[in-house]
């Protein structure tokens, strides 16, 4: 670089209200060495950017701020960082894809639907503000001031007003329920969930709703832990595909390995959670083919194995499944078979689990679910919002359950008891699948969706996918607050 070059780099630097150091610009040479093709201007201002919101108050540029440009793997772990020795405390409460028997037929369907009536009344009638539930068969033509309890067989939105046909364990009737602004739970019902219903007349049949109402998770007041440990939740890494975007997820091990700041949380990191679609899949949707980097579905958990070999062995990394991995894909899934992905099961730190997975970490439940039903709720739920996939999960906690539609787009498979009603509300609901991060609380329950690894694809453009990779939650088991960190500021888009 000339003289002049160099002078206006450092002028616009400078009304950046940045002074870049010696050892920092040198490096920025050293780089322009290397890579001819490097803009430095862009990687500069791009750097101070950066700098301006992780450290407001800052002015100057230093040598760390150049040096994740090209980390070198053999240089990441320095010799004083030490993690702190946290004893793992973790315990299954329930992995129902290991442990369900499948029925076959029409009796399994009808044991599996008896099984969430009476699961989600029983969750209704445990209520504080209980009032009885009446059978539908016995309501009577002028009934009046009645509460019924029954899964929507049909729904037909009309202006104003959502046509309900209920069903329970004796009988089935329409049920008229207007909406508003403020009460929108008719219009967010979704085929096959549990709704109340109370009763205010019965015409011809036709029974007039004055109000409905979701089993509901209870309000519960958030309590602190006693210690400081971390959970850092994921989800849809798609390792394999060509829009698995490498970079990004390297930085993401740097910072696991004491890079990139944020040091005294990370060496109170004990956990990962993977909710799902580790690896892209093989056959997964028409065509795929053309968007892989990988063809042979034990190559992409080989290369999966390889990333997770490096995160910090005092990690317990947590995987359960998702629709783009080599398991049963009816819900509730199995883990993915060892057959598969032998390279993860010889990895001591790695355990593998069934979507949905229901788990205690120090205490703190954790309901982990993929989330295809996600998909469902888009399709089911007027004006919902894509780029808020924490206000859809909030739709299943109200529900209570984690896949309420059955014979949609989430295949369900039919057993004698309906694993994937709620029972116990979640200190943590963890999910992915959308790609898109988002998080929320809602009555005591943090609720997050993780994102994803994988930049958008031509299959997700056509279909409206908008993805925000790079981006993660850490979360503090003491205090349950959400940590966002996105790790697309290290990069520096050099091409």
């Amino acid at each position: 670089m000339d003289s002049e070059q160099i002078e206006d780099v450092i002028y616009e630097i400078t009304k950046k209200g940045f002074q870049v150091e010696p050892v920092a610009f040198e490096k920025l040479i050293k780089l322009y060495e290397i890579r001819k093709d490097l803009d430095l201007k862009k990687a500069l201002l791009s750097i101070a950017d950066n700098k301006r919101k992780s450290e407001p108050h800052s002015v100057f540029i230093d040598g760390k701020d150049i040096d994740f440009l090209f980390p070198k793997k053999e240089e990441l772990v320095e010799d004083d960082f030490i993690y702190d020795k946290i004893t793992p405390n973790l315990k299954v409460i329930h992995d129902p894809g290991n442990e369900i028997i499948i029925s076959e037929g029409i009796e399994g369907f009808a044991k599996y639907f008896l099984s969430r009536y009476i699961k989600l009344l029983n969750i209704v009638n445990s209520r504080p503000s209980h009032k009885a539930i009446t059978k539908i068969e016995q309501l009577m033509s002028n009934g009046r001031n009645i509460r019924i309890a029954g899964l929507v067989k049909q729904k037909r939105v009309k202006k104003g007003a959502v046509l309900l046909e209920l069903e329970d364990d004796s009988g089935a009737i329409d049920v008229y329920a207007k909406f508003d602004s403020q009460n929108r739970n008719a219009l967010e019902a979704l085929h096959d969930q549990m709704l109340i219903a109370d009763i205010s007349s019965v015409k011809q049949g036709l029974a007039f709703a004055s109000d409905i109402q979701f089993p509901e998770v209870p309000d519960r007041i958030l309590r602190e832990r006693s210690s400081e440990i971390y959970v850092l939740l994921l989800s849809d890494l798609h390792i394999g595909s060509k829009a698995f975007d490498r970079e990004i997820f390297e930085h993401l091990i740097h910072w696991l390995q004491g890079q990139h700041g944020d040091r005294e949380l990370v060496k109170r990191l004990k956990y990962v959670i993977i909710a799902g679609d580790l690896v892209d899949g093989v056959g997964v949707y028409p065509q795929q083919e053309k968007e892989l980097e990988l063809l042979e579905i034990r190559d992409q958990y080989a290369q999966a194995a390889k990333y997770l070999k490096e995160f910090p062995s005092s990690l317990q990394i947590i995987i359960i499944p998702g629709n783009h991995d080599a398991t049963r894909q009816a819900l509730p899934q199995p883990s993915i078979p060892n057959k598969y992905c032998k390279e993860l099961y010889e990895l001591d730190n790695v355990k593998m689990f069934g979507d949905p997975l229901n788990i205690e970490l120090h205490g703190v439940n954790f309901l982990i679910y993929h989330g295809r039903s996600l998909d469902d709720v888009f399709a089911s739920v007027p004006n919902v919002d894509p780029s808020k996939p924490e206000n859809i999960m909030k739709i299943l906690l109200r529900a209570r359950h984690l896949a309420p539609t059955f014979g949609a787009r989430t295949t369900i498979a039919p057993a004698n008891e309906d694993t994937l009603v709620i029972d116990t509300p979640p200190d943590v609901l963890h999910a992915g699948h959308i790609h898109v991060f988002g998080h929320s609380t809602y009555r005591g329950t943090t609720i997050v969706n993780s994102g994803t690894f994988q930049r958008q694809t031509p299959h997700q453009k056509s279909m409206g996918i908008n993805p925000t990779p790079g981006k993660v939650a850490i979360l503090s088991l003491r205090t349950m607050n959400v940590i966002e960190r996105d790790f697309n500021q290290f990069v520096t888009h050099l091409n």
